[in-house]
């Protein structure tokens, strides 16, 4: 399928009209233009989908896609109940009322859904998965094993729940016992350890997989009534069901779309610059100085203090943090059309006085220029970079005082 912008805005107004009459659709897509429309999802494929109802089928572009929504919604966790979690290395998260390795596969028994829905059918190699860690319900455990993750090397790790908190033994995972009880485990020496490593006893899993060279693109993410959310690299409606395959090889068939909640486009729509990596221009700090302020010029999703990105007393999981005197070039290769970001200055070890100025271009085009404040609130960012193949951000100091770190919270290109 190709589209041109003005083709998909007629395609959508004229859906739009005839779906007008059309009794109790199931399905809402909703678009990057604010219109919702309402229909069934027909296919799905790397270019957009094909919505319609029993006398309309019309390809609707990704690009003008932000979510499909299926109307059903996730099954509730039976109260006191415990749960593990699956994660991929595409960050594809499953929640479960078990796991167990057997063979090279992951294997899951999943939590209570719908009484009158057949359940869905993994396939999730081992190669695809990162982590799979017990007790996931429990806030303390999640944060023992954020902090242990800090701390591992090029090894899969058998994770034990001690006393005093979660320890590993580092080495390399063969596979597990056909029945799931045991795995074999090399330890770091090369020697494997004997007798196999009861599953029972652990508090997880980690494994180590090696980067791939190409990886498939994102399609969107799924997220199902078991809580599940999947990172899609492709989606294939039948009469048999949906199945999906997510980026990092693994594979769920879905008897229908009753089982799902929604497909999110936005995440594919949409890239937050601190998951791209620019080029950084800054000046050579003397090694004296670095000792004294080993900060980089740019922090990625964290502030100056290694906490969380901050402004205006709200919190934000993404978003850059950039040294004065630094800049940034990310490449867009033409494929974005708007920045967004919240800017300001860092929270975290500026006073009242910091100030540094703020320049974004596209392709040498000055956008926005402005010397942003301490004790101001964050400003709204919001430009037009439709075409621009560079986006720079340039700090510049405003003050002598060193905190001084400019904050782009949930700064973020979109299609």
């Amino acid at each position: 399928m190709r589209f041109t912008r003005r083709a998909a805005t007629l395609v959508l107004c004229a859906l739009a009209v005839a779906l007008v009459t059309t009794e109790a659709p199931a399905d809402d897509v909703t678009t990057t233009a604010g219109k919702k429309i309402s229909g069934k999802l027909v296919g799905v494929d790397a270019q957009g989908i094909t919505f319609g109802t029993s006398d309309a089928k019309v390809p609707i572009a990704a690009r003008d896609i932000v979510l499909v929504d299926f109307g059903n919604k996730p099954a509730p966790v039976p109260k006191d109940a415990t749960y593990s979690e699956v994660e991929l290395t595409d960050g594809s998260t499953f929640r479960v009322a078990k796991f167990a390795l057997k063979g090279k596969k992951i294997e899951t028994e999943l939590l209570p859904g719908p009484t009158d829905l057949k359940a869905p059918v993994f396939e999730l190699p081992m190669s695809s998965v990162f982590s799979a860690m017990k007790r996931a319900d429990d806030p303390k455990q999640r944060e023992a094993w954020k902090k242990m993750l800090a701390t591992r090397g090029k090894r899969d790790l058998y994770v034990i729940r001690q006393e005093t908190g979660l320890t590993f033994q580092q080495g390399t995972i063969h596979e597990g016992s056909a029945d799931g009880k045991s795995l074999t485990f090399e330890n770091e020496s090369g020697a494997r350890v004997d007798p196999p490593l009861l599953q029972s006893r652990s508090a997880g899993l980690v494994f180590y997989q090696p980067q791939l060279t190409t990886v498939p693109p994102t399609l969107c993410r799924v997220h199902d009534v078991y809580g599940n959310v999947l990172t899609a690299s492709a989606i294939n409606v039948s009469q048999d069901g949906i199945l999906v395959a997510t980026v990092a090889g693994a594979q769920v068939k879905y008897p229908s779309a009753a089982a799902l909640v929604r497909l999110d486009y936005e995440q594919g729509n949409v890239a937050y610059l601190s998951d791209l990596e620019p080029r950084v221009d800054a000046p050579e700090v003397p090694a004296e100085e670095r000792k004294l302020n080993p900060a980089a010029p740019v922090l990625k999703d964290r502030s100056l203090s290694n906490d969380s990105i901050k402004l205006d007393n709200a919190i934000f999981s993404k978003g850059l943090c950039i040294a004065p005197d630094t800049v940034l070039t990310f490449n867009l290769n033409g494929d974005y059309s708007q920045f967004k970001a919240t800017a300001g200055i860092d929270e975290n070890g500026a006073n009242a006085t910091s100030a540094a100025r703020l320049t974004i271009e596209a392709d040498g085009q000055v956008l926005f220029s402005e010397v942003l404040r301490r004790k101001e609130k964050g400003k709204g960012v919001t430009l037009a970079v439709k075409g621009a193949k560079q986006l720079r951000l340039i700090v510049e100091a405003d003050t002598p005082f060193n905190g001084n770190y400019v904050t782009l919270a949930e700064a973020r290109v979109q299609k």
